[in-house]
């Protein structure tokens, strides 16, 4: 068999599992392969799959019609600039999050030397983001999760990043610091519990509940908790950033102007939902 037969006969087994179902076996088949990329299988279309290879190939694309992402198959995640290691249990990261970088790098100047604090830091994906950005950058990492931190850590020492970030493994809530920074960044479960049992399989089985689901009232609780909790560790002319779920904007936007902030940026997806804001830090006090 080679990869052209591969490639047909896979198309045939996804066809009906995936929308995407061409792109999904070619990315499996190149990762089985060792491809740098899919347009390595297009120019050495009559190159056999050994034996190995095709028993490998067949069970990625057997776990894909199980629902199982991609990702989680070939445990890697290409964002920003790098390919993200993942484990299990950490957030695949997504377009959006990308979006809520690019608002940042926006608004703050390249060579600033910037301190920041990321939230719920899982793969690690918004931190080494922002150091590969900010050259002169460090920062602070934190999640509940184990896993979430050694997966991190991992993707720090991949890419020589380790001296610059800090990793903790803690609940934000029990985090004691008088550190000062200029930004704070963050995606945290805003989900609803209704919602949940509404997710794509894909989704449900192989992504973690607590990275996902926030509460049954408007899942805007953790927005509520990092804004009052750390609105003192943010500089004045400071930034806040978050990832949000639909139908919140309202609510966040009115948190956080009683607390001091002003919302500078937003990004609204194709359904004119705001998913990603910025916003600055104008007062050092709440309003009453």
């Amino acid at each position: 068999m080679n990869i052209t037969q591969a490639l047909k006969n896979s198309y045939s087994l996804l066809i009906d599992k995936s929308k995407t179902y061409k792109l999904d076996c070619e990315i499996l088949l190149a990762f089985t392969l060792k491809k740098k990329d899919r347009l390595d299988l297009f120019l050495n279309t009559d190159q056999k799959l050994n034996e190995l290879e095709k028993e490998l190939f067949l069970n990625y694309v057997d776990q894909r019609k199980k629902n199982k992402p991609i990702a989680k198959i070939i445990n890697q995640r290409s964002f920003w600039k790098f390919d993200f290691n993942l484990s299990r249990k950490v957030l695949i990261p997504r377009p959006e999050t990308e979006v809520l970088i690019s608002l940042v790098t926006n608004c703050i100047t390249e060579n600033k030397n910037l301190r920041f604090l990321d939230i719920g830091c899982g793969s690690g994906c918004i931190s080494i983001s922002l150091l590969d950005y900010f050259k002169k950058s460090k920062g602070i990492a934190i999640d509940i999760s184990k896993e979430a931190v050694l997966s991190t850590k991992f993707n720090l020492n991949k890419f020589n990043l380790s001296n610059r970030l800090k990793v903790l493994n803690r609940d934000i809530f029990k985090l004691k610091t008088n550190d000062k920074f200029d930004l704070i960044i963050s995606n945290p479960p805003y989900l609803k519990l209704s919602e949940y049992s509404c997710l794509d399989p894909s989704i449900k089985i192989f992504e973690p509940y607590e990275a996902l689901i926030s509460d049954n009232k408007d899942g805007i609780k953790f927005y509520e908790k990092i804004i009052f909790y750390f609105k003192r560790n943010i500089k004045l002319n400071g930034y806040l950033a978050f990832e949000i779920g639909d139908n919140q904007i309202k609510k966040i936007e009115k948190l956080l102007y009683l607390n001091g902030f002003a919302v500078v940026s937003k990004f609204k997806l194709i359904n004119n939902q705001v998913r990603c804001i910025l916003a600055k830090k104008i007062k050092n006090y709440a309003l009453q």
